[in-house]
Formats: C-alpha cells, sequence, structure tokens
C-alpha cells in the first residue's frame, strides 16, 4: 500500500478559503495522513516526524513559496536517494510551480484528481514522474539560506508590486491574474513607464557548459531564472543550448527593439533582434553568482541583498521526482 502524507499550508491563497473542502475530502482516506501549518516553524518542526512517517508520496498543498520551502525541508531531512516522490496541489495564489508539474492548475480540479488516484489504489504504473531541480539561495542582506524555483530581479520586482497593490489584493489569482500583470508590465516597459522601467544594476558570474561565463555590472530591465520548464501561460524563456539545471535570461536597460522583441523572448524562440549586441542573453549553469544591491522575487518571497564582496550564490540542487496520475 502506498503511504500517501498531505501537508497543507492554511495561509496560503487558495488555502484560506478552500483548506475545509480539501480537509473533508481527505478525511475519507485512512491511509493519508493531513498535516495543516501555519507558519515556517511548524514546518520545520513537522520534518523530523514525517521523515520517520516515511511516506512514499508527500502532497504540498500550498502557494509557491510554499512549496519551494518545503521541497528545501525534505532536502534537509531526506537522503537523497530516500526522497519521496512530490505531488502538487495548488493551494497558493498565483501557482506558476504547480502549473509547471502540478496536478492542475485549478484547485478544485487538482483535489478531484488526486482523489480519483486514491480511489484508483494510488497506483504508480503508468504515472507521469517528472524531475525538476530546486535553487538554493544564499549570501541575502539578513544571510537566510532559501530555496525556490523562479527568481527575478529589476521589472519583476515592478510587477510583483503592481500585482499585490492592484490584483492579488482583489481576491484575482491564479493564471489569469498572472496574464493581467504580464500585460500591464510589459505596456508599461514598452512606453517607458517609470513606474516598471527600472533597472537594476546585476554583475554576473555563471559556471557554464563550456567554462565560466562573466558579465561585469549592467542595468537589467527583466532578469530571471529558474529551474521549471514552464513559466505561467506556457512562456518558456530560456533559450540557451548549453546544458544547465537553471535557466537564465537577462535583458538589459535600453534593449534595442524591445517591443518587436520580447513576445519572441517569453516564447524561448527569440527573433534575429534578441542579440547579446542589442542587449538580450540567455544562460544555463548550475551556479550563478549575482552582483546586486536591491530586491528580488524568490517564489513570491521578496527579500534584499547587498552584494559588496559577497555575491547572491544560486545553486541547483536535487532532482525530486514529481508525480502526476495516469489520466
Amino acid at each position: 500500500m502506498i503511504r500517501v502524507c498531505v501537508i497543507s499550508n492554511a495561509v496560503s491563497g487558495n488555502n484560506r478559503k478552500g483548506l475545509e473542502a480539501v480537509t473533508d475530502r481527505l478525511a475519507a482516506y485512512r491511509k493519508v495522513t493531513h498535516h495543516v501549518t501555519r507558519s515556517p516553524e511548524e514546518a520545520r518542526a513537522l520534518m523530523p516526524a514525517l521523515r520517520t512517517e516515511a511516506p512514499d508520496v508527500v502532497v504540498i498543498n500550498g502557494g509557491d513559496g510554499t512549496i519551494a520551502a518545503t521541497l528545501g525541508l525534505m532536502l534537509e531531512h531526506w537522503r537523497a536517494e530516500d526522497l519521496p516522490l512530490v505531488m502538487l496541489l495548488p493551494g497558493g495564489t498565483a501557482n506558476m510551480t504547480a502549473g509547471d508539474i502540478g496536478l492542475a492548475s485549478g484547485p478544485r480540479r487538482a483535489l478531484d484528481r488526486l482523489c480519483d488516484w486514491l480511489d484508483a489504489g494510488a497506483p504508480l504504473v503508468g504515472a507521469d514522474i517528472r524531475s525538476r531541480h530546486i535553487m538554493r539561495v544564499e549570501g541575502g542582506a539578513d544571510g537566510t539560506v532559501r530555496h525556490g524555483m523562479f527568481l527575478g530581479t529589476g521589472a519583476i520586482m515592478q510587477a510583483t508590486r503592481f500585482a499585490h497593490d492592484n490584483v492579488h489584493s482583489r481576491g484575482l489569482g491564479g493564471e489569469l491574474s498572472l496574464g493581467l500583470i504580464l500585460i500591464r508590465a510589459l505596456w508599461g516597459l514598452i512606453r517607458q513607464d517609470p513606474r516598471f522601467y527600472q533597472p537594476t544594476h546585476v554583475g554576473l558570474a555563471l559556471n557554464g557548459a563550456t567554462g565560466p561565463i562573466t558579465r561585469d555590472e549592467a542595468p537589467m530591465l527583466i532578469l530571471v531564472a529558474s529551474t521549471l520548464d514552464r513559466l505561467f501561460l506556457g512562456m518558456r524563456p530560456f533559450w540557451a543550448r548549453e546544458s544547465g539545471r537553471i535557466g537564465l535570461t537577462a535583458i538589459q536597460g535600453g534593449a534595442r527593439q524591445f517591443g518587436r522583441t520580447i513576445l519572441s523572448v517569453l516564447r524561448g524562440r527569440p527573433n534575429r533582434q534578441a542579440t547579446p549586441e542589442n542587449g538580450y542573453e540567455s544562460f544555463r549553469g548550475d551556479r550563478i553568482e549575482m552582483y546586486l544591491d536591491g530586491e528580488l522575487n524568490l517564489d513570491g518571497e521578496l527579500f534584499v541583498t547587498k552584494a559588496g564582496e559577497n555575491p547572491l550564490i544560486v545553486s541547483a540542487q536535487g532532482p525530486i521526482r514529481f508525480l502526476r496520475p495516469p489520466r
């Protein structure tokens, strides 16, 4: 019998209203344990008991930040070869990670799919199992080690503030909300609206497949790094062909032909204007050093870093195997 454990973050966006439905549905399955946490401290305290419980599958019900933090804790408490399979329920507001490797993009549909799988006896034969790495991020101003699957700065920060003030505060979530934010942010960037057009100076050093790559400090209009295959709305903005578990794309302030180029970049199929000479670059690597003073967004968590002589170090950990039941 497959041992299944569900971890729900009660304060994640969708769970604030929908957790009762999840709890009620899971109560019908006596072999499934359900743990509800309300803070990072509670999640950390849960890990030793969860490790002893030795589940075959851990279902994480929360947003992008909850998923990343839980995976980071699992990497701390399990040996790599003993890590359980992971399923994702979109319990947060944006749910970009669940959109890539979760059960479904909508909470109700994802819960239905989980319960259908449990009703069928939790089979693993024929299941879709995909591996992803997670980024370990260290070197922020507070010295905290963080984990995430999406990291961004530059216009990402202005878009994040717009989201908090004008979209998520009104109860909108999911890919629809992210689409609205993207449209507004791109319009602001094309018009060079100062509310969005605020490049952040960043220096880069990467360990690439062909050797080290360095870029002197330059104003970055958009800088994103991720271990996901697909961002929201199907975006795949990483086109470098080198091997490496972390994709990184950098668009400099003053990039030429921005309005005519950005959509091709977001699709991962850059047009002929998307060249380093015009301010567009994409890389892949397993370790990235970023030298910057400013804010970053890591799976929805905002934090500050000050470079000085100590860069922000982003490295790949894992892999973690994500399970999606057979349809």
